[in-house]
């Protein structure tokens, strides 16, 4: 988000001769530059663990307000004077926005380029390449893999709010210039309310939810909030009593929103409105303790550098995040993440931000940006390249558990057989990514057996009838649900199912075990056998990350996750309540004793997927189980 918004409001001279800081050569209101450090903060409190501030999301809704009200006040004052300009105002936005963006996205991609592992540098390449003309928002609205890095290691993630911002600028500037001035106080409100009507009814959609909150249509309620403040200009309020009653309102507003809103309720729509309206009080009422607050130094200084923090903080925790495995950090790595960030934040201030903002006409501006695509183009351009080259790369069969074009998760490839294909019986198999991972291992168990499996998984999705598809990620449910039906025949036909899961995951929703309890009811009652899987030992890193840190002399640790013995625990109990049905527990097998090796070779995928070399061997041990089942 862009916290630089345009030239100056109003120079407060006592401010202007205070000690040097990065907003002290702004000409800005300092209340304003102190509530952009209430909004960065929340941010950064937020991303750090989202349990230490629920709400700390609406920061960005709340710079979305004021830069509303500053770009529509800048642009009113402008054609009141006749010098409104569009090349000029364009120009103004570029030098604030685009050159420190630029400089993040060659400094995320050097690192990234080393950091990654191959696959994960594909989905970091795309979303570079949408955030290189401000389309990660829509890249983000759609984005979902399982195979992909979790939200919180994307170090590009952060730039739609930004993508965001840059598309409604070229909004803006025609709507006040094509709309009558007389109109403006009756048209503004009106899109507010009927903007902010459509997208509650999006959102009452679950389905829509991502695609929504990622989208500008959902956010240009919350810029038009603050360019209704400008239009109505209510910066006159006399009274100092009643400017400070209205300014704790808006506080409470915002600190409320802060702490009662969360990711479970659907956000933006009307919701939102409550943490701009506040932020709007607060702009609108500068006399009394509140504005004074806001306007201190340390609030004003951060203010000033709230761009280059919302800039570099997702990154520098990303990375962190990717680095460890873990989503909290260790006192040790919050400190490391806090001095990375102010010290990034401000040598982008200071090197990139205010030069740029400083250039005097377009032929500098031009030639300056021409002096970072010489070292930018190239970069971006040879990064896939660099990322393959840094590390040796390690045998394809050590990267998958399978070649995804030939097994049926997610989709339906053929007729989903593995094994001996001349055998009169077909075991059915059904389950997540942790029944996909089978898919050799009936190839294996199969040619000792001479026996044959039909595979059908979807991802985080136990492909059985009553499946609580609506907990899945919106990119997961329409595949999940197209599994379950078409595996809904072969349910009604098979004589042996088998069933296998990440447990850990699956146990930990009430919905499922009742799923999963009213299916092994009805394999009872039809005389159908059940088989079981117990879940494979876990591990708190992922391995293929492990083996390229290990070669860039980075220090890893490859530790158990405790958790999976739990899971296989509660699914045992609910297995042995079933007559027709067996639990299989090979965890304890001497194949694993050395996991995440066998043999002095890697035989996981990640932290809880075998490898292609891991599945087949899994498979000639489970071999004789099989037989018997």
């Amino acid at each position: 988000m862009n916290t630089y918004v345009g030239p100056s409001l109003r120079k407060d001279a006592a401010f202007a001769s205070a000690p040097r800081s990065p907003a002290s050569d702004l000409s800005m209101r300092n209340d304003v530059q102190g509530l952009r450090a209430i909004a960065v903060l929340a941010v950064i409190i937020f991303h750090a663990n989202k349990a230490w501030l629920p709400g700390g999301f609406i920061g960005v809704d709340i710079f979305l307000v004021i830069s509303g009200f500053l770009i529509t006040s800048i642009i009113l004052r402008q054609r009141e004077q006749g010098r409104f300009s569009v090349k000029d105002f364009y120009l103004g936005r570029f030098r604030r926005i685009v050159p420190a963006y630029l400089v993040l996205l060659v400094a995320v991609t050097a690192v990234m380029a080393a950091l990654l592992t191959p696959t994960d540098f594909k989905f970091f390449k795309k979303s570079l390449n949408a955030a290189l003309y401000f389309n990660s928002n829509h890249y983000f609205a759609g984005f979902g893999d399982y195979f992909a890095p979790s939200a919180h290691e994307l170090p590009l993630l952060h730039t739609w709010s930004l993508a965001v911002e840059m598309q409604f600028y070229l909004i803006l500037p025609l709507l006040l210039a094509l709309v009558p001035a007389r109109l403006y106080k009756w048209l503004l409100p009106a899109l507010v309310l009927l903007v902010t009507a459509y997208v509650g009814y999006r959102l009452a959609d679950s389905g829509n939810r991502q695609a929504t909150y990622f989208s500008l249509l959902a956010r240009i309620p919350e810029f038009l909030v603050g360019s209704c403040l400008a239009v109505l200009k209510p910066g006159g309020i006399s009274s100092p009593r009643l400017a400070s009653v209205l300014a704790w309102i808006g506080l409470a507003a915002v600190v409320g929103s802060l702490v009662w809103i969360d990711e479970s309720r659907a956000f933006p729509g009307w919701i939102a409105l409550l943490p701009c309206l506040g932020a709007v009080l607060m702009i609108a009422s500068r006399h009394g303790p509140v504005s004074r607050f806001l306007s201190t130094g340390p609030m004003v200084w951060i203010g000033g550098l709230s761009y280059s923090l919302y800039l570099w903080h997702w990154p520098v925790l990303a990375a962190i995040r990717y680095y460890t495995g873990r989503y909290e950090l260790q006192p040790v790595e919050l400190l490391a993440f806090a001095l990375l960030t102010l010290s990034l934040s401000y040598l982008s201030y200071r090197w990139i931000e205010r030069p740029f903002r400083s250039a005097g006409n377009l032929r500098t501006t031009l030639a300056r940006v021409l002096a970072l695509g010489i070292v930018a183009v190239p970069l971006i351009a040879t990064s896939s390249k660099l990322n393959g080259s840094i590390t040796v790369p390690l045998p394809v069969e050590q990267t998958r558990y399978a070649v995804d074009a030939e097994i049926c998760h997610g989709k339906i490839v053929g007729d989903c057989t593995h094994g001996d294909r001349t055998s009169p019986e077909t075991l059915l198999v059904l389950g997540d990514s942790h029944a996909a991972q089978l898919n050799l291992f009936f190839d294996a168990v199969g040619t000792t057996n001479h026996s044959a499996a039909r595979i059908i998984t979807g991802s985080s999705c136990v492909t059985i009838p009553g499946f609580d598809v609506e907990r899945l990620p919106d990119w997961a449910q329409p595949p999940c649900t197209a599994q379950i039906a078409a595996a809904e025949p072969f349910i009604r036909s098979a004589q042996k199912i088998v069933i296998a899961a990440m447990w850990q995951y699956q146990v930990q929703s009430p919905a499922f075990l009742q799923a999963f309890e009213r299916f092994l009811d009805s394999t009872d009652a039809k005389g159908q056998k059940v088989l079981v899987m117990a879940q494979l030992p876990m591990f708190d890193s992922d391995m293929l990350r492990m083996s390229r840190f290990e070669q860039l002399h980075l220090p890893v640790s490859r530790t158990l996750n405790g958790q999976w013995q739990a899971a296989n625990s509660t699914i045992a109990k609910m297995v042995a309540r079933h007559p027709s049905a067996r639990f299989l527990d090979l965890s304890g097998d001497p194949l694993f004793a050395s996991a995440p090796f066998a043999d002095n070779t890697l035989i996981y995928q990640d932290k809880h997927h075998l490898n292609e070399i891991g599945a087949r061997r899994y498979g000639e041990v489970a071999a004789p189980y099989f037989r018997d089942f």
